[in-house]
């Protein structure tokens, strides 16, 4: 006869742990967007990441398929996100410098927010031989891409219409504008802590970074 359960047996067993895939997924590439920003491409290992995200490493395998496959993900989420932001703000209204300054405050704030994004491209484009460099430079190219396009006509109409210089190419004006807003995320501080010229309130000193580069690029753009 089967002995029954006590009571504190009954207690301490715990409930099936439910499956969520989309939570899974958001911490495995949480986890690799820090791995691929520390170690770089070559230095980040599945395991560690699998580890780190709270799920077996199969599961990494299941979802992304292999390193390659999960570095390319890592990097459409973050482009998809400031993408999605920036091409919001290029389809409210025709007010030229309203919508040039609204792109560059948010790509802005975007990067501030997500500077492992920074550090894990800027790393891929160190080495052009590299299978990050191939990956990123894919990515760039489907997912960002567009965005630049969409920016570029947006300069092309306003040069046109007599609203910003004509004296520079729409593409040196943009590369520039986008040069001068990672800057301050990827050399900009230790540059100015060397100097002695960095802020103690690093959230009023990236505020005032951003209203400054506001004025400056729009200054640039009309000459």
């Amino acid at each position: 006869m089967t002995k029954p359960e006590s009571s504190e047996t009954t207690q301490l067993r715990r409930p099936p742990r439910k499956r969520n895939p989309e939570e899974s997924r958001r911490r495995i590439l949480d986890a690799a967007e820090t791995a691929f920003a520390k170690r770089g491409y070559d230095g980040a290992r599945l395991r560690d990441i699998a580890q780190e995200a709270g799920v077996h490493h199969a599961l990494v395998h299941h979802y992304y398929g292999d390193k390659r496959g999960l570095f390319q993900e890592v990097l459409k989420r973050g482009l998809d996100r400031v993408s999605d932001a920036a091409g919001d703000i290029l389809t409210t209204g025709d007010d030229t410098d309203a919508i040039l300054s609204g792109v560059v405050g948010t790509v802005f704030e975007f990067f501030a927010g997500n500077r492992n994004l920074l550090r894990i491209i800027e790393g891929a484009f160190r080495d052009r031989a590299s299978v990050s460099f191939e990956v990123a430079s894919g990515t760039l190219g489907t997912v960002a891409l567009p965005l630049f396009g969409k920016i570029r006509e947006t300069l092309a109409a306003a040069q046109r219409d007599g609203k910003v210089r004509q004296d520079v190419p729409p593409e040196t004006m943009l590369l520039s504008a986008f040069s001068m807003i990672v800057y301050p995320f990827l050399m900009g501080s230790g540059l100015a802590g060397a100097l002695g010229l960095q802020r103690e309130n690093e959230e009023a000193a990236l505020q005032q970074a951003k209203a400054n580069l506001i004025k400056l690029t729009m200054s640039a753009f009309h000459g």
